[in-house]
């Protein structure tokens, strides 16, 4: 791996996530450990692993712990060697799913010069309507609209705290059918928040917004863009440009009610 670009990397996501956060908690060897509140997104990332990875996992816990709040721990796959994972597991570490990071060259992407799909499609700038853009978030990641709002709410507070994110939907016939968050910092780009309602799905509409905001991103001087993907939409994205960094293994820790 390119060292210099997983820096970046990891430089973006904790602008991000950072951002975003009523409370974080930096632990040993680069982990950092984020708390967004009930919005889903209470996450462990682990740069790199030592042998104190039992002692990163107890702090984190306890951090969690002190909001009753379950959480995920996100590691590349290249650490999860076999006294890891038998940590994870004496631990009650659940592996859910896995991620790949990823990164796209702008100074090598065309802009797109249109903001349309088609004539019954825009897209629209919605940071002072975040209550329309979290409308296909909820559906594309069947959540509800209460955590969806304590999520847009982390986000109206980053704003207002001059974090760089912008919010964008995209609009079929006046309804927000797909949405995007796309964060810049120091000249790199990350982007999250990638929604499409299911109806609505696999027709290009995310293609097409993500799309768009590399074109602005990269009209605004960023060389590079990231992006964490789900692994199923890895595709997807490299048809963009994107390439994989790294992958991760996701475990997460559920709350558990005394």
């Amino acid at each position: 791996m390119n060292a210099a670009l997983i820096n970046s990397y990891r430089e973006a996501e904790d602008y991000f996530f950072r951002g975003i956060s009523f409370k974080c908690l930096d632990l040993d060897c680069g982990a950092t450990a984020y708390m967004t509140g009930g919005a889903g997104l209470n996450l462990i990332y682990i740069a790199r692993v030592t042998n104190g990875i039992d002692k990163i996992l107890i702090k984190g816990k306890q951090f969690y712990d002190q909001d009753d709040l379950s959480f995920d721990v996100i590691i590349p796959q290249e650490w999860c060697d076999s006294q890891v994972v038998s940590i994870l597991n004496s631990m009650d570490y659940e592996q859910q799913e896995k991620s790949v990071s990823m990164i796209v060259n702008l100074d090598e992407f065309a802009i797109d010069r249109t903001s349309s799909f088609d004539s019954e499609t825009v897209i629209k700038a919605n940071d002072d309507k975040l209550s329309d853009w979290i409308v296909p978030l909820a559906g594309a990641f069947e959540s509800t609209f209460e955590t969806c709002s304590i999520y847009a709410g982390r986000h109206e507070i980053a704003l207002k705290n001059n974090v760089n994110l912008s919010h964008y939907s995209l609009y079929k016939q006046g309804k927000p059918i797909a949405s995007i968050t796309v964060s810049l910092n120091n000249g790199i780009a990350r982007v999250d928040d990638v929604g499409t309602l299911p109806e609505f799905q696999g027709k290009g509409y995310a293609t097409h917004l993500v799309h768009y905001v590399l074109s602005k991103a990269k009209t605004l001087g960023a060389k590079y863009s990231f992006l964490e993907s789900s692994s199923h939409g890895v595709g997807v994205y490299e048809k963009l440009g994107f390439e994989p960094l790294f992958e991760n293994n996701i475990y997460s820790k559920r709350f558990k009610e005394k």
